[in-house]
């Protein structure tokens, strides 16, 4: 749903973008014809603030940022988080191994049930 939004967004903000470069256009070329030098520097200035913020890139670098601030947030959220993994032994025996990264406690099992009966007695992953 964002990608749609970012999309529909970026199909929005195209053809809002060069009416607003038009008009400075137009607004710089009616400043030169009058001659009047003070506004065509304040006109070019903000033309150069408007190439500035829409450099090719600006962007996509700016979400490469977001990306990468939410694949940490997601790691540290997932680092402590109560695991429960299935080991399959050389022999094919199976254990089950529970990891509470918060209180650092680590279950080796035999069954599921001892599994979740350690969790509840520790009072894990709440």
């Amino acid at each position: 749903m964002s990608t749609t939004l970012q999309a529909n967004s970026s199909k929005i903000a195209a053809p809002h973008q060069a009416a607003i470069l038009a008009s400075l256009s137009h607004r710089i070329a009616v400043a030169k014809a009058s001659q009047n030098v003070e506004l065509i520097f304040l006109l070019e200035q903000e033309r150069r603030q408007f190439d500035h913020d829409d450099r090719p890139g600006v962007q996509a670098i700016g979400n490469q940022i977001k990306q990468a601030w939410n694949n940490w947030m997601r790691a540290i959220d997932e680092s402590s988080r109560l695991s429960v993994e299935r080991i399959v032994g050389d022999s094919g025996a199976i254990l089950w191994r529970a990891y509470d990264p918060m209180t650092g406690k680590t279950l080796y099992a035999e069954s599921t049930s001892e599994v979740v009966q350690w969790i509840e007695d520790n009072r894990l992953g709440e």
